[in-house]
Parts: structure tokens; sequence; C-alpha cells
């Protein structure tokens, strides 16, 4: 099953509300993972969040991206950035030479993948050595406001299972992708929202009502009401976890 339009109508929220991921993760994947010099394919790039990361540590970046709509806010978040290649294509189908990428990442993709499509593809562009690198953030279940946000979310978006479904699906899937070769780790990484941040990440999210219908304005108001009733002041701080996994195929 394709996902290609699933973020439709999303990528402006996904742009002002999604968070990037812990920097002790991102250090460890741009110079333990990735050779001086190498070439980083960031699949699934959406609006650019890690490829942002990897264009500071000067890596040549081919940012792979189906959806419409993110490529066109990632287009325009690097309009002058000459080691950036974006690539309208799949996963499983990146249209990028063979044995032409040192690491693969997937930065909040991987789930929405065919993970034996793209293996087979991760093995056809991938150099000799290089590396395969899924990581997402992972929201803490023993925090009371997570709880209740899940309790929200549950009464508001159809086809909602957890605020860690991508986790859950990759944790399912990565034994089976790498084999032996798989290694992870959890980086402590809370994040930090104001209230409209807040709103604007929860409304990315491929679960939350559509933009325009009633469920919408329903949905973004009882967030608003979450809100007033567990946040004091402008800022909430969730407990998170940045989740990397990572080997050779």
């Amino acid at each position: 099953m394709s996902h290609k339009n699933t973020f439709d109508k999303r990528a402006q929220n996904y742009q002002s509300g999604r968070p990037g991921y812990a920097p002790e993760a991102v250090k460890f994947l741009l110079e333990e993972l990735l050779p001086a010099g190498g070439t980083v394919a960031d699949i699934g790039a959406g609006t650019g969040i890690f490829t942002k990361e990897c264009l500071a540590y000067g890596a040549e970046t081919f940012a792979v991206e189906p959806n419409r709509d993110m490529l066109s806010v990632l287009r325009q978040n690097f309009l002058q950035a000459p080691q950036l290649h974006i690539l309208e294509a799949t996963a499983e189908h990146t249209t990028l030479p063979d044995h032409s990428i040192d690491l693969i990442t997937c930065a909040s993709s991987f789930h929405w993948l065919d993970a034996g499509a793209f293996r087979k593809e991760c093995l056809r562009i991938l150099r000799p050595g290089g590396y395969v690198a899924v990581f997402i953030n992972a929201r803490d279940y023993n925090d009371p406001f997570t709880q209740r946000q899940h309790a929200l979310c549950m009464r508001y978006c159809s086809g909602f299972t957890s605020l860690c479904h991508g986790l859950n699906k990759i944790r399912a899937a990565m034994p089976g992708f790498f084999g032996d070769e798989l290694q992870c780790r959890n980086f402590d990484f809370p994040l930090h929202y104001t209230r409209q941040k807040f709103i604007d990440r929860s409304l990315s999210s491929s679960y939350a009502p559509d933009p325009g219908t009633e469920a919408y304005g329903q949905y973004t108001r009882a967030l608003e009401q979450l809100l007033e009733e567990n946040c004091s002041g402008d800022l909430l701080i969730a407990p998170n976890v940045t989740a990397l996994y990572w080997g050779r195929l």
C-alpha cells in the first residue's frame, strides 16, 4: 500500500511543529557512521528536518520524498544548497545510482515503507561497508500529560493507536531488516514546545483529522483545552527519547 499522499495538507504544520532529534544521536550518525566526504540518502525527507543536519555537517545529501506538499516546503527551505539533491521518488525506488551512497537514513519514515522492497533498494544503492540508520522520537508513557494526550487522541482521531505507533512498528521490523547486524541506542531528548508548536505538531500527525473538516476544529479545540488544563505558561516539556537503530546489510 502506497503512503505517498498520507501527509497531504499537513506540510505546513509539519514544518512549524515537528522537532528535530537528539543532538548526540545526530552527531553519532554523521561522525561515526558517515565516512569523510561521504554521501547521505535521507529517505522520506519530509520538509527537511534531518536533511538540514546533514547539510550543516557538509555532507552531499540526497533528499528522497514522494509527497508533493512536503516537497514544496522542502525546496523552499533549501533554495541555495549546492550539496543537496532533491528527488521526487519513493524509498523503494529512489532513482539513485547503484552503489552511490555511504549512509541511508530514515528519520521518522521507516514505518511508512515496504520494508522488504526498501531493503533490496538499500542493497542496490549502498556502497560496500555503508550503513542504514532508522530513528524516531518516542514519547514516555509514564508521563501523565502523555497519557492524557493519548486519551484525547483516542477520542478525536480515527485510526489512532499510540503516540509511539511509529516506534512500535520499527521495533517489530528491525530484527528482520538488519539480522545479526542490528545495533540500537536511545538518546534522552525532552521535547520543548510552545503551545502553538504543540498544536501544530499534533495536527501534523497522519491520524489527525483532515483540515477543513468539523472533526479538525473539534480536535484543535480539545488540544487547546488540554494545554489550558495541564500547561502553566507557554512552555510544555514532554519526556521523550530519540530511538536509533543502525547496522550494515
